[in-house]
């Protein structure tokens, strides 16, 4: 699907958010969830995961299992983040982004083949006719990339970079903006709407920073696949 140089690079930066996304689901577990941030990370984990399997070309196309099962997943998790986003009292700018995260790996999967310019006979799951091993199989000819489908890979791609820039200036500035999982400067002290003390990771200092590392790296790994895929 991609050259073996590629495929280690994507590795690499999904493994970190794999593994990061994966403490913070057990230190959530620990102090307890809020404001969707438990969902958050495993979405987190699983996008990762997916991310991994399709660098090496373990995944297929909209028609294979694994594309169906990931447009089911990623579908409903856009569709999840989609309407916090739109309801009062939650960070509709994180929920915004994680929208795009999601919707950008439903388009990635629904789209594979027309993507990559590759046509099959039998299997739809998608080629690469820049080089390297291909999902598609034998039966993968080599076609062109229709426009549309074009503009839209390059306008996610596009939204992902923006995003990452965001997340660049929160690594930069965490005590200006609260964290990828919308929690502010009062619930990092322990206080809540109703009062109560919860027990979640700080706002400021290095935690913010690893948060918004990760969704920075996330953002940068998919919209370099995105842009690899033409």
């Amino acid at each position: 699907m991609f050259s073996p140089t590629l495929s280690l690079v994507f590795t690499a930066v999904f493994l970190a958010t794999a593994v990061y996304s994966l403490v913070r689901l057990a230190e959530l577990g620990a102090t307890g969830d809020r404001d969707g941030s438990r969902a958050a990370e495993l979405t987190h984990l699983v996008m990762s995961l997916a991310m991994i399997a399709m660098a090496w070309a373990w995944t297929g196309g909209p028609t294979s299992p694994s594309g169906m099962l990931q447009l089911v997943v990623f579908g409903a998790a856009t569709l999840w983040f989609a309407t916090r986003a739109l309801t009062p009292g939650h960070p509709r700018a994180v929920a915004g982004y994680h929208v795009v995260m999601n919707a950008a790996m439903v388009w990635m999967v629904a789209a594979m083949p027309q993507i990559m310019g590759m046509s099959t006979s039998g299997d739809s799951s998608g080629g690469h006719h820049h080089g390297g091993s291909s999902p598609a199989g034998a039966g993968a000819v080599a076609v062109a990339t229709p426009v549309w489908v074009a503009v839209v890979t390059w306008l996610f791609a596009a939204l992902l970079l923006g995003t990452a820039v965001l997340w660049a200036l929160r690594v930069r500035r965490p005590a200006a903006e609260p964290s990828c999982a919308g929690r502010g400067p009062d619930e990092a002290a322990g206080g809540s709407a109703g009062g109560a003390a919860v027990a979640v990771r700080p706002t400021t200092g290095l935690g913010a920073r690893l948060d918004a590392g990760c969704h920075l790296l996330m953002s940068l790994g998919m919209a370099g696949m995105l842009v690899a895929m033409l």
